[in-house]
């Protein structure tokens, strides 16, 4: 027996001091970065693994961290988080399971909490609340503003040095980060996330922005809301080349096997997957689109900025067009769960074309 899990037996039988905890489910793929469990009959693909891999060696490359590259991380997908996470959609737990958990029918979750993963288990350990938050919204996180809407935005002195934070209050938190790494550059957003701690006094963490950022908190504060960064999609799942346009015509050749790196886990069931790939689309209006392959498949289009307002994004209800409100860069994702797909070709055009 593993002794993670003699631990969870012992708190099980009143020997240890953790409280009673579910089994974990068994470890059953290994990545370079992370090694994965998953709750259900799901077969972990390729994809899956390269692409959470890589979000590990992005953060660390991007925030200095240098973790021993043979210590995986342990990430944890299950139907429901509530055992481990208690009242969250998702979480890392860095006490006696020191594992990321995120629920199958949410795993964007897992960009948000392997952030909080792999700083929390380095150098820089666990951080204010207020700027841990930041750091794993900045880097792994979809903040654009619900249409009509906008994040609150209070005096930073009301949420650094807490121990808890409003879900309100993440996309501030973030665009705190950008704007410390667009000004000043990582290594002093590095510098600030060493100085402060969890839970420390509101004084010591203005002397942190003092020495670190040169100014107190109310200081940065009023800056921040003069020049706070937009907010942006999430840079992990959006990052990298478009694919280009033929004339007016947008192609692609898509794998849908398992094994193949490019394809990933959807976990809403056995053989839930996809792939995807950036395109910019150059005008707003409808986009004609023609799907074939040797098995069932379904688009999707993501946009990769935060829409206005009068924006929109409307999957036609015919499956054969969509109708898109604002031009720029969208992720296309073609999804299936059905186990005969393994190849699918795309085309796509705008229809008000002359």
């Amino acid at each position: 027996m593993s002794s993670r899990r003699a631990i969870v037996l012992a708190s099980c039988l009143g020997t240890a001091p953790f409280g009673c905890q579910p089994p974990l489910p068994e470890l059953e793929a290994e990545g370079e970065r992370v090694v994965v469990g998953v709750q259900g009959d799901v077969e972990l693909c390729a994809g899956t693994l390269r692409a959470w891999d890589q979000h590990v060696v992005s953060v660390e490359t991007q925030l200095g961290i240098a973790r021993d590259p043979d210590d995986r991380l342990e990430v944890y997908v299950v139907d429901q988080t509530e055992p481990w996470c208690q009242d969250v959609m998702a979480c890392y737990i860095g006490g006696w399971a020191d594992a990321t958990f995120v629920p199958a029918y949410a795993p964007h979750a897992i960009w948000h909490e392997l952030v909080h993963h792999v700083v929390s288990g380095s150098e820089l350990g666990m951080t204010d609340r207020f700027l841990s938050e930041g750091l794993a919204g900045s880097l792994g996180d979809n903040w654009c503003p619900p249409p009509g809407a906008e994040w609150p935005t209070p005096p930073l002195r009301t949420l650094v040095a807490r121990n808890d934070l409003a879900y309100e209050h993440y996309p501030r938190a973030a665009q705190l980060v950008d704007w410390i790494r667009q000004e000043h550059g990582t290594p002093t957003l590095v510098a600030l996330v060493e100085c402060m701690e969890r839970g420390q006094p509101f004084a010591e963490a203005q002397r942190c922005f003092e020495q670190v950022l040169g100014a107190d908190v109310d200081a940065v504060s009023d800056l921040l809301d003069e020049v706070a960064p937009p907010l942006h999609a999430n840079p992990t799942v959006c990052d990298g080349p478009a694919e280009p346009w033929a004339g007016d015509t947008w192609s692609l050749d898509a794998v849908l096997a398992c094994e193949d790196p490019s394809v990933s886990n959807g976990f809403r069931s056995r053989h839930d997957r996809k792939t995807s790939i950036r395109l910019d689309l150059p005008r707003a209006g409808n986009y004609a689109v023609v799907i074939q392959g040797d098995g069932d498949a379904t688009i999707e289009l993501e946009p990769c900025f935060c829409m206005g307002s009068d924006g929109g994004l409307l999957h036609a209800s015919d499956g054969r067009s969509f109708w898109v409100g604002e031009p720029g860069r969208y992720r296309l994702v073609v999804r299936t769960d059905d186990p005969a797909t393994s190849r699918v070709h795309v085309e796509l055009w705008p229809l008000d074309v002359e």
